[in-house]
């Protein structure tokens, strides 16, 4: 589903284009360095393995079978964890040597929790992992938010874990990723025929424009106008009814489905690095193509970004059970929570832009959020991207100016009388 949203070129999230350096913020600090390892001797009566700073074992009486060496040990072949966004802490490998069990153990493991956003379930924060014929298993656990621990009841001899959400990780990831989207540049279009097609009865005019750049020429012998977005949020492209349109998509790709924004016949959004091939009609050349900033184009690329990051957040996830909906972005669309008639609204300025595109992603995310399957865990990374979307866009992400909004372009294409050398 992820290649589907973004063409990716450079890693999993990273759109061609990508020079940027990686986006980068603190990290939390361990407060205390687990020891490598612990062992002690435990029997029949019970017994208690504490790792400082890391896992306890309490071993009730009647769970072991006799006398036996019971560890708790790191090493540099622990496996690691799931995904890039959780667990700051190693693995530990419970073994019980001179004895077996009999019963459950009590396996207890401190939990460092970053912030956490107001509407996220703590309780649902930290999860158990054991590590299973090669892949990480999440365990029915019990989290204390008040001593920070989660233990549960066991009774395998495997590799354990705590994981919690790396929320720095996180949003260095979701941060790249966006600013590397909007640092997707194009250059100016190529035509060919140029000359030919401006003596054939033709006349293109259009403002300069720091963002739209455009070439009118032959193809295959009849005329085609190509209008590009050189770099930053998609545009609306206004033209002609009767003319054909062809979108080249050789910048940043957006999902089909989110074409329905700009559903009027006449209208298509242009993405940042992105080309729109415009052919005329032969019986009616003539016509106006605009090009301007818009809540459209501004809620297609939030969407896009952030069903990205969510999908990010679920990769690798041993709580990740059922798939994402394939078709969520269309049943998204068609439902209420976007507020679609905001799209309406004209973008007249670089003020309302700024605005607006703050407006956009908040909406994107927190529908995408309400939409998305609910499973506790990948729910507080979500939870927490929602409600940190405008520190993330402000402070990390930093979108130039540039990119967000551009006056608006219009190319006029008139066909001259031969007769008279005017335009029709």
């Amino acid at each position: 589903m992820l290649k589907k949203l973004l063409v990716l070129v450079c890693s999993a999230v990273v759109l061609a284009g990508c020079t940027d350096p990686e986006v980068r913020v603190a990290k939390v600090a361990s407060v205390v360095e687990p020891q490598p390892g612990v062992s002690a001797v435990v029997g029949p009566a019970g017994g208690r393995v504490v790792v400082p700073g890391g896992p306890v074992v309490d071993v009730p009486a009647g769970s072991v079978s006799g006398q036996g060496t019971l560890s708790l040990r790191k090493s540099q072949g622990a496996p690691v964890a799931p995904s890039p966004f959780l667990s700051i802490r190693d693995a530990y490998e419970l073994k019980l040597e001179g004895a077996k069990l009999s019963g459950p153990i009590r396996l207890s493991f401190p939990v460092q929790m970053q912030p956490l956003p107001t509407s996220a379930d703590e309780e649902a924060a930290a999860v158990l992992g054991r590590y299973e014929q090669g892949e990480w298993k999440i365990v029915p656990a019990q989290y204390d938010p008040d001593r920070k621990t989660i233990a549960a009841e066991v009774y395998e001899q495997a590799w354990w874990n705590a994981f919690v959400w790396d929320f720095s990780e996180l949003r260095n990831a979701v941060a790249t990723t966006y600013r590397s989207v909007l640092d997707v540049k194009a250059a100016d279009p190529q035509c060919e025929h140029e000359s030919a097609a401006q003596q054939a009865g033709v006349r293109v005019t259009a403002a300069n424009s720091e963002r739209i750049s455009w070439c009118y020429g032959l193809d295959n012998g009849t005329a085609v106008l190509k209008v590009v977005n050189t770099q930053g949020y998609p545009v609306t492209v206004g033209f002609p009814r009767s003319w054909r349109m062809r979108q080249l998509r050789d910048g940043v790709q957006l999902p089909r489905a989110l074409e329905a924004l700009a559903d009027q016949p006449g209208s298509a959004l242009l993405s940042g690095g992105s080309t729109l091939e415009l052919h005329p009609d032969a019986l009616t050349p003539g016509g106006t193509v605009t090009a301007r900033t818009s809540n459209a184009g501004f809620l297609a690329l939030a969407l896009a970004l952030g069903f990205d990051a969510f999908e990010r957040t679920s990769a690798g996830m041993p709580t990740q059970s059922t798939p994402v909906d394939p078709d969520l972005l269309t049943k998204l669309l068609k439902g209420n929570c976007l507020k679609r008639g905001r799209l309406d609204r004209p973008v007249e300025s670089l003020a309302v832009a700024e605005e607006s595109v703050r407006q956009a992603h908040s909406v994107a995310m927190r529908c995408l959020n309400q939409a998305w399957k609910a499973d506790g865990f990948t729910t507080v990374a979500r939870t927490w991207l929602t409600s940190g979307i405008d520190v993330l866009l402000d402070g990390v992400t930093g979108i130039p100016d540039g990119a967000l909004y551009t006056q608006p372009a219009a190319i006029r294409v008139r066909a001259t009388i031969p007769s008279t050398g005017l335009s029709s």
